[in-house]
């Protein structure tokens, strides 16, 4: 009985504190404490904020998930405030399959910002909620023809585009996202996901075989 109560406990445990880490561009903070906390997961500018140079014809945002299945926007928001009045989806809602690092590289944004600096803002909708992180960046023209090496996608890690209502929500009535048919771009380099790979099979769905599994053994 001992046993089954700390195997339920771990799992629980475990869906519940995962979390991404935002690779690039270099985010305002790396601890993901106060994730859930918009609209930059407990984070603020300050003088001290790294900015980073970020291409408004294609630019990559990475980042490390946890998560075995989330949605996740990519926002970008004019000026040094996340609440400031203007603010574009950079790129379509993304539904991510497995756990592991995943990037877009063809992020974009207004060639007005052009000279400017802003905020570069992922929410992911995950099965713990709503899970925030922002970049401090300096926009400029053209696109990133050198990605970072952070830019690359875990083995097996899969994507398409989707819809969501709560992130859609952040822009009211935006209507430009694609139909979940079409398939996301992969960057160049290692680490490209293979196609549909984790859509049957996911992390959670292992960790909860191999949790019955050993339950139903005791």
């Amino acid at each position: 009985m001992l046993a089954k109560s700390f195997l339920l406990s771990l799992l629980t445990v475990s869906v519940a504190n995962a979390h991404f880490t935002l690779r690039y561009p270099e985010p305002l903070g790396k601890s993901a404490a106060k994730q859930d906390q918009g609209p930059c997961g407990g984070y603020s500018i300050d003088a001290n904020t790294p900015v980073t140079q970020f291409y408004v014809d294609g630019d990559a945002v990475a980042y490390s998930s946890s998560h075995p299945e989330v949605k996740v926007l990519f926002r970008i928001i004019e000026g040094n405030s996340p609440d400031g009045p203007n603010s574009y989806k950079g790129f379509p809602i993304v539904e991510q399959y497995g756990a592991g690092d995943f990037c877009e590289p063809q992020v974009t944004a207004p060639k007005s910002l052009v000279g400017k600096q802003g905020i570069i803002q992922v929410v992911q909708n995950a099965v713990d909620g709503m899970l925030y992180a922002c970049a401090y960046v300096r926009f400029v023209n053209g696109v990133n023809s050198k990605l970072p090496d952070t830019c690359k996608n875990g083995t097996g890690v899969d994507a398409d585009f989707s819809a969501d209502a709560s992130l859609e929500a952040i822009f009211g009535s935006s209507s430009d996202t694609p139909s979940a048919s079409e398939t996301t771009s992969a960057p160049t380099g290692t680490g490209t996901p293979s196609s549909g790979s984790l859509k049957s099979f996911s992390m959670v769905a292992g960790v909860v075989g191999i949790a019955v599994a050993v339950l139903g053994g005791l």
